[in-house]
């Protein structure tokens, strides 16, 4: 019962709307499938990594974040702010064709890609909060380390699922749109999206 609630969260925090399903959406969009599907990949490992934590040393995180939260908000809006303005700038630039975005995708660093959305993902606001509210609602303790594993996994597949659908679904949209302007809207649009979640947490 435990390894499902663990699976089915980890598709309901994947299929929360916020920066990271915009960011993987947009990079299927706009670069390749192959870097969508390595953010995703960073994104279920983000999730992973606090699986194991809230399985372990959940109370501890929890009471540390109530005693820093005002710090750790700001931080992680900062970064979201950051990383929206940089993807808003990198919109304006002029744009070519989506063949030519595959092509740089290709020569990219798909490691990049991956790490900068698990970063991207453990400073996420919603992540955080989503994983201490689900530590605290376990019904029954967590003991021994097979059984987080376990339970970490379950997140972890779950989250995987719905990251691969997002990366599909920006690659296929891609293919549809082919128009640089059309492109340039979209990105600018990514950018502003991010930035607003960071906004939000300012707030």
């Amino acid at each position: 019962m435990e390894t499902l609630k663990a699976f089915l969260f980890g598709l309901t925090i994947a299929m929360a709307v916020g920066p990271i399903a915009i960011l993987i959406i947009n990079r299927g969009l706009t670069v390749s499938l192959r870097s969508a599907l390595m953010s995703g990949l960073g994104a279920a490992l983000a999730d992973l990594t606090y699986g194991l934590i809230a399985f372990t040393v959940g109370s501890l995180v929890i009471s540390y974040l109530n005693l820093n939260n005002y710090y750790f908000t700001l931080f992680t809006s900062l970064i979201l702010l950051l990383f929206g303005a940089r993807m808003l700038k990198n919109s304006f630039k002029e744009p070519g064709s989506h063949t030519n975005n595959q092509e740089a995708g290709a020569k990219g660093s798909n490691l990049n890609y991956l790490f900068s959305t698990y970063v991207l993902t453990v400073v996420n606001p919603l992540t955080v909060i989503a994983f201490v509210g689900f530590s605290g609602q376990l019904v029954s303790p967590i003991t021994g380390a097979a059984h987080v594993l376990v339970l970490a996994l379950a997140i972890f597949a779950g989250s995987l699922i719905v990251q691969t659908a997002l990366a599909l679904f920006g690659a296929s949209l891609g293919r549809f749109l082919r128009n640089p302007k059309a492109m340039r809207i979209l990105n600018s649009g990514s950018g502003i999206g991010i930035m607003l979640f960071g906004l939000a947490g300012l707030l």
